[in-house]
């Protein structure tokens, strides 16, 4: 018999089959143990159904975006162009004025309820770098050493204006802490709350982006500072005393937190 009138049936070794499925992402339904396979591709959920990321906290988080949305809306309407003010500064150091002649005091409520909301989500943001949770008791002593390191900040900086006899500088200084520290964080939250509701593949690049945003405005904060104190004469002894005990050392206490 002729061996070429036979049906040739080509056989594919079952390793290879494997590699194949995983490589193309595609489930196998049944195998066999002749190496016969029905293969299907996998199907994908339309959009917009999307998994939420950490369902343990989604209480915790949608309860703190009502909140940030509410007191962010209110901010704006009844703040007297506060953020207007902060975004000038931020921008240019001449920008200045407004905020030196209307004072922190006679708006002081909107000062303390931004600075709240900008601390919250920095908070937010080392807890999840930390223990990989957005939402959790950490956050709140976070927040709160926040706060203090602000409010001690400004302390001392009155301190040193008031031994040195610089009002002016003083009052500058004063002035920019509340900025950056309020506008660090207000900047980078549209990103913090992003990660709330999305897919887990997309909550780590979120967080790159605040980081870098974050480390960004610290790193114009203290190009600020150096202008402001050359401005002023200051010595240099000073300046990188000024630096290293009130900018520096947080920012390591920061990071070993963050570990």
């Amino acid at each position: 018999m002729n061996t070429s009138d036979q049906p040739i049936k080509d056989s594919i070794p079952q390793d290879s089959c494997y590699n194949f499925l995983e490589q193309n992402d595609i489930s196998p339904l049944t195998v066999i143990e002749t190496d016969s396979f029905e293969i299907q591709m996998r199907v994908n959920q339309p959009l917009p159904y999307r998994h939420l990321n950490n369902h343990q906290n989604l209480i915790g988080q949608l309860v703190f975006t009502s909140f940030f949305l509410i007191i962010f809306a209110f901010i704006r309407l009844r703040g007297k162009n506060l953020f207007h003010h902060l975004l000038n500064v931020l921008i240019k150091r001449k920008k200045i004025e407004p905020i030196l002649n209307d004072g922190i005091s006679s708006n002081l409520l909107f000062y303390l309820l931004s600075l709240c909301l900008s601390f919250s989500i920095l908070a937010i943001t080392i807890t999840y770098m930390a223990q990989g949770i957005f939402i959790h008791l950490s956050t709140l002593y976070i927040f709160a050493g926040l706060l203090l390191y602000h409010f001690l900040l400004l302390s001392v900086v009155h301190l040193l204006g008031w031994t040195f006899n610089g009002k002016h500088i003083t009052n500058e200084i004063i002035i920019n802490l509340w900025c950056y520290h309020i506008s660090t964080g207000l900047l980078v939250s549209p990103f913090v709350i992003s990660a709330f509701f999305v897919e887990s593949f997309a909550v780590m690049p979120l967080l790159k982006i605040v980081v870098f945003g974050i480390f960004l405005l610290i790193f114009l904060k203290i190009i600020r500072w150096i202008e402001i104190l050359t401005t002023y004469k200051v010595s240099i002894l000073y300046m990188i005393l000024y630096l290293c005990a009130l900018e520096i050392m947080p920012l390591l206490v920061l990071y070993k937190v963050a570990l």
